[in-house]
């Protein structure tokens, strides 16, 4: 009988209070993890590392949010012909330099048995539409023929040919007068022209000895050269 009565006795204002509070509050709690009010999440509610690249909408980051200290925004700029990137700052914009002229030439080449008939030693093509600057520095040999014992005077003629100009210089070489000894000197030649050919073409020439009726038999005269021409223009 007495537990039929605590049964049929009401609850009390305070226990109906915080029961409602209690559904209140539990209804409470699932509204606001389904339902963020405006502005409501900021710094301190994301956690470290829990944004994720996947998280981020393509193509929404751009310079003006990203940290152009520590990123390098897309380069923006090219150079005209004859230059060449230097430089590239933080916006993108690129410095441009002069580059080296471009550089034709040859290695070293050998013409033997040079004669009274102009020989090519080097040639080397140059491309159209430049200017060139060209160097050649050609050595020649002279060595007596075998059994000659006079000293000779050898005339050697070397040309420079830069497109239609052309640069010519001799140097004169005297023989030892020993048999097989030879002797060497260099002909340094420099100039400018259009584009072309650049080559080197040499002849040689023996003065003859005075008061001898039979001439010795010519030296031998090789000459080595080689070319270095720079685009110019």
């Amino acid at each position: 009988m007495r537990f039929k009565s605590l049964l049929a006795r009401r609850p009390s204002p305070a226990v109906a209070i915080s029961t409602v509070a209690l559904f209140l509050s539990l209804a409470g709690v699932g509204w606001a993890a389904t339902q963020l009010p405006p502005n409501s999440v900021g710094t301190a509610q994301i956690q470290n590392q829990a944004v994720t690249y996947r998280k981020i909408r393509p193509s929404s980051v751009g310079i003006v949010r990203a940290n152009t200290s520590q990123l390098q925004v897309r380069v923006n700029g090219t150079c005209a012909a004859g230059s060449a990137i230097g430089a590239i700052d933080r916006a993108g914009h690129v410095t441009c330099n002069q580059t080296l002229p471009q550089q034709y030439g040859t290695t070293d080449n050998t013409a033997s048995e040079v004669g009274a008939t102009a020989v090519t030693v080097t040639s080397v093509a140059l491309p159209t539409g430049s200017s060139y600057l060209a160097f050649a520095n050609p050595t020649a040999t002279v060595t007596p023929a075998s059994g000659v014992t006079t000293s000779q005077h050898v005339t050697v003629t070397c040309k420079l040919t830069v497109g239609s100009n052309t640069e010519t210089r001799s140097v004169t070489i005297d023989t030892t007068g020993v048999a097989g000894q030879s002797s060497i000197a260099s002909i340094p030649l420099q100039e400018a022209g259009q584009s072309g050919t650049g080559s080197v073409s040499c002849t040689s020439s023996v003065a003859p000895l005075s008061g001898v009726q039979t001439q010795p038999a010519a030296p031998s005269v090789s000459v080595t050269s080689a070319i270095d021409a720079f685009q110019v223009q």
